[in-house]
Formats: C-alpha cells, structure tokens, sequence
C-alpha cells in the first residue's frame, strides 16, 4: 500500500512529493533524495563521477601507516527484493588513497558502504551527477566526525540546506503565532526570493530543483499569481514540467475553468521535446477529464494514450489503476455496495445512506499525511456537517491500538468504522484503494462525485457545496 500517491496524481520522475505542510526541520534530505535515483528517467548512454577518497588511521589505533583495505562500494537496488548493481568497488592502498570513475544511468543519491576486513563501518547515500567529481576524506575509527564530502551537488546542497533552514526557523514562529498579519506574506516573500536565488546560481544541480520547488509551494500558499509567473520563467528545469502539471494545472483550473487547464496542459506538453514529459502531460489530461466527470472524453483519451505508447507502455501501474476508476467506479457510477458497523453500533451501507450526502474515508491512521490532514477535516466536517454532509471514516491499519493511539492524542467528531465489521480485502477490491488516504464523496442518488487521493483533499470543498445544493 502506497501513502506516496505519484502514479495516480501523474508527475515527472524526479524528486517530488514533499509535503506541502512543511515541518520545522528537514525531513532527511538524503531520503528524500533516494527516489531521485530511483525514480528520475533514465538516459541512453553511461553517465559519470570521478571519486577520490583518501582514509587515514588515528596513532591511538594503528601507527604502522599503513591505511590500506578499506573499501568502498557504491551500488544501486530498486527495492529491498531486487539484486544489487555494483558501480564502483574500490579498495585503499597503503597511502589510504582510492580512486575510480562512478557509471551510473540516472542522477541520484545512491548507497555507500566502507568497511575494513569485512566489517561495515559506515553507510550513507553520495549524490551522483555526469561530470562531477566527489572527494571524499576522513579519519578512522570516527569517521562520522571526521568525514568531509566535497563536490558540486554537495557544495550547491549546503547553500540551499542554509536558507532552507532558516526558513524552517521563521515558519515555526508563523506557526506559534510569533509572527502575524500583514508581516506573514512580506516575511513569506523574502524566502521565496532566496529560494529563487539558489534555483538560478545552481542550475543543474539537484539544489536548485529542490530551490525551486520550495518557493513554487510557498508561494501557492500565498501569491498564486505570482507562482504561476515564476513557473512560466522555469520551464528550462526539466523539474518545472512537474509542478507544472499540478500546481500550475491547479492554478489555470481554478482561477480560469476547465478548458483553459486543459489549454494550458497542451501548451506545456508543447514546449518539450522530452517523450516522458509529453507522456506524463497526456496522462494529467486524462486524469484531469476523469476528476472533472467528463468520463467519455476522459475514456477516449485513454484509448489515445493506448494506442500511441502501445510499444513502450507495459500497462504501468498508472494505467491500470486509472483504467479501474474510468470503466469501473467514475463519477456518477452509483458507489459499489458496501457495509459496516460504527464504533457506537450503528449498521452503515449504501442502501441505508440513499437521501444523503457522504464521503467515505479509507485511511491508515499512521498515514503521515492523514495526520497532517486532520485539523483540515475537522473544519471541513464541523462546516459542512450541520448543512447536511455525513462522514464516516474506514481505518486500514493492522493493529486496533493504532487507531485507539490516534484519538487518545485528538477528539473524534465523526464516526468510524469498527475494523472487525467490514472486509479490508473487498472494500480494497471494490473501491481501487492503493494510497492513504483515500476519499470518496457520494451524494444522495448514492452516485460517485469524485475519488480524492492524498493532496487532492484540497478540491473536496467546492464539490461539497455544489452536492449539497444539488441535493
């Protein structure tokens, strides 16, 4: 089961799916980058990095010189059950010196194990980019005290790490209400033009994707139009194409209608030569049509999308889980049967909720994401509960003291199902679940309104409050 929502939400394969709820701290710069190498495309010829290291032996445990046999091995693995792919393997001479040239197929941070006669001694990930040279240096045994790492992406890592942190400094005093009014979005603005400064100083780096990133989802919070114009100044980062197809998508449809995102989806496509870009933007148009209940239209490009990358496209992932939503649960289908037993006792169903408006939530409550999203479903229910909207929460999680954890730290407006009552497997089956959380609004001829996965929580609202004026 998947929390991390790409396939469905569609994006260019490189870093993304940062949470647009920041915490006070990085979030693990280096895991976030290993989707980078995982999931970036991949190019038709070798790239490369030189590597340098240089190892030497602390007197108190060794005062021979002699600094030979620590090796290095730098590898790639897609997953836990694939093999590993063996880059680089390099072992130190007497002098502590090791030397070589790093082949990889795609940018990205990749794992890294020293040992010395056969006992690990330390892991960590090195980012990779073609004609970069990494220089790698410390003493042993404290090597986490002594390593220094030098090279382009980690000199560009450390500018923006520098005004990424200070960020996280003022965001907490936004947050703890030390700062307010009028001074939130010029205080906002001054990051955002420092994240900007490090987008433009380090093109190419994986820095100034991240820089990017960072002021286009700052400024969504605050001044969409000029994100909007910062994205259109961007589009010689291949990274822009992403956050195009969603926040810029998100911005046209909101601010200009349906036809004018997809207007503006085509015009983007346009502007790249890139077959997996071009792709990724035929799959948001199909997404967007699906969302917007234009389900023929939506089904017709899908047969498009088949026919046009019938040789290369392996009925992905992707395509399977948007063919199951287009023929099987779209807007206006009527909700697949469903049943169970609220924590209080009472029996919910699709038949005894024909009248009303609903949704239906399918989440793990250690979803990182469904936590962070509470505070907003709370609003959103004490809004619109008293117009008539029903909310009934269906919990994933293996373990029952999970879900008695979550609200002993959070009050419970709305119910939520008793796991023993209902059948994880079916419910999974019949409603395409693949990522937490998931939500379903239904309105009162019991007909599907939209499926929201992860982040697209955020468009729930204007379709509540069309459904229940239809209703």
């Amino acid at each position: 089961m998947k929390e991390n929502y790409e396939v469905n939400k569609v994006s260019i394969k490189f870093p993304h799916g940062r949470s647009r709820v920041r915490s006070g701290r990085l979030l693990g710069m280096f895991l976030i980058l290993i989707t980078v190498s995982l999931a970036c495309s991949r190019t038709a010829e070798k790239l490369e990095t030189r590597f340098e290291a240089s190892i030497s032996v602390a007197d108190s445990i060794d005062q021979t010189g002699d600094y030979s046999g620590f090796s290095f091995l730098i590898y790639n693995r897609l997953s836990v059950n694939d093999p590993i792919d063996t880059l680089f393997y390099g072992v130190t001479d007497t002098t502590g010196l090791v030397d070589g040239v790093i082949p990889f197929e795609s940018p990205g941070a990749y794992p890294l194990q020293i040992s010395r006669n056969g006992v690990n001694l330390s892991s960590m990930r090195l980012l990779l980019a073609d004609d970069d040279t990494i220089r790698f240096s410390g003493e042993y045994p404290d090597l986490s005290a002594t390593l220094e790492i030098d090279s382009r992406e980690n000199r560009a890592m450390k500018v923006y790490e520098r005004v990424d942190n200070g960020f996280n400094r003022v965001n907490l005093f936004i947050q703890t209400g030390q700062l307010t009014g009028e001074d939130i979005p010029i205080e906002l603005q001054k990051w955002v033009d420092l994240y900007w400064e490090v987008y433009e100083d380090k093109k190419g780096t994986f820095a100034s994707k991240f820089a990017l990133e960072s002021a286009i989802t700052l400024l969504e919070k605050f001044d969409r139009k000029q994100m909007y114009e910062k994205l259109n100044q961007a589009f010689d980062e291949e990274y822009a194409y992403a956050l195009a197809v969603t926040y810029g998508k998100e911005y046209v449809a909101n601010s200009r209608g349906f036809n004018a995102a997809v207007s503006y989806l085509d015009s983007v496509k346009n502007l790249s030569d890139e077959d997996n870009i071009r792709q990724t933007f035929d799959r948001a148009k199909i997404k967007l049509h699906l969302d917007s209940a234009y389900v023929e239209q939506a089904r017709d490009l899908l047969s498009r999308y088949e026919r046009k990358y019938e040789d290369e496209e392996d009925y992905s992932f992707w395509y399977k889980n948007i063919r199951f939503d287009l023929y099987q649960i779209p807007p206006g289908n009527p909700i697949p049967d469903f049943e169970f037993v609220t924590a209080v006792g009472d029996t919910i169903s699709r038949a005894n909720m024909l009248g009303q408006v609903y949704v239906l939530e399918f989440t793990e409550m250690a979803s990182r994401l469904y936590q962070q999203q509470y505070d907003e479903s709370t609003v959103l229910y004490q809004l619109y509960g008293p117009q008539g909207l029903s909310y009934f929460t269906i919990p994933f999680d293996e373990s029952v003291n999970t879900i008695i954890a979550f609200y002993e730290e959070r009050d419970r407006f709305w119910p939520i199902a008793d796991p023993p009552s209902f059948d994880k497997q079916q419910l999974m089956d019949d409603f395409n679940i693949q990522y937490f959380p998931t939500r379903i609004l239904i309105d009162a001829d019991g007909n599907i309104v939209r499926k929201y996965l992860g982040e697209e929580f955020d468009g729930i609202i204007p379709d509540i409050t069309k459904t229940l004026m239809n209703n």
